[in-house]
């Protein structure tokens, strides 16, 4: 198993290296709006930007998490290959896997470049605790959000899930308050925020890092959505597996 999920992944790594638009897109876009939108407004001010560089790693996350396992999904659904792959004796297990770690390298291309940003050039700070914890956080963020994608590969064609990828992160991020600051957040912004799953992934990290106390429902919603999104990936695997294969 082990042999066959590594041969997956490279495979995977490979084919993303040679059409690098999804590593291009998720390590330029985050750290490209902390550079020019956040640390010339709010660099110096060491509480300010440390939420802030919080909320973009949860946002580079979403870009690739979502971006990554949707398309690559989807891709595979409609390939001749992907049906090969599904006849193999090795099963489903091993080709999963390797998205997964495909997805978390991917994932190390959203957040480092943010990281080293806010780390060289700003005044963010957390003690090594905190920051310790907010790494588990942000593993269920990854959680979340890979379920997500994955959930949109098998419910999507190839065409729906590229545009969905193409547009349907930035309304998640804004639905979620991940743009405003907590003074300037619109009313409507504030009502829906706590039910969409960007705001919980981005509140458990904030907590984490920071000790900031939030309302509990954003954090209740997280794991609702954390089933809904697993019940999606199952239920649409399952969809797949029995119109194409019995």
């Amino acid at each position: 198993m082990s042999s066959l999920t590594m041969t997956y992944t490279r495979r995977n790594l490979v084919e993303n290296i040679r059409t690098p638009t999804m590593f291009l897109t998720v390590a330029l876009v985050p750290v490209g709006v902390m550079v020019f939108f956040v640390v010339p407004f709010i660099g110096q001010d060491a509480v300010a930007i440390t939420s802030a560089t919080a909320t973009l790693v949860v946002f580079g996350v979403l870009m690739a998490c979502v971006g990554h396992f949707s398309v690559a999904v989807a891709a595979q659904r409609e390939s001749a290959w992907g049906s090969y792959l599904r006849t193999l004796p090795g099963g489903i297990t091993p080709q999963m896997l390797g998205y997964l770690l495909v997805g978390l390298v991917i994932v190390a291309a959203a957040i480092i470049p943010i990281l080293l940003v806010a780390g060289l050039f700003t005044a963010a700070s957390a003690p090594a605790p905190r920051v310790l914890l907010a790494a588990g956080a942000l593993l269920i963020a990854v959680v979340t959000f890979t379920l997500l994608g994955l959930a949109m590969g098998y419910l999507m064609s190839l065409r729906a899930a590229v545009i969905a990828n193409s547009i349907g992160f930035l309304p998640l991020a804004v639905a979620g308050g991940m743009f405003f600051d907590e003074a300037d957040t619109p009313e409507i912004i504030g009502q829906i925020a706590p039910f969409v799953p960007t705001r919980g992934a981005t509140d458990l990290v904030l907590v984490a890092l920071t000790g900031e106390s939030v309302g509990p429902l954003s954090l209740v919603m997280l794991a609702v959505w954390i089933v809904i999104f697993a019940g999606l990936t199952v239920w649409g695997h399952r969809r797949d597996q029995v119109r194409r294969f019995d």
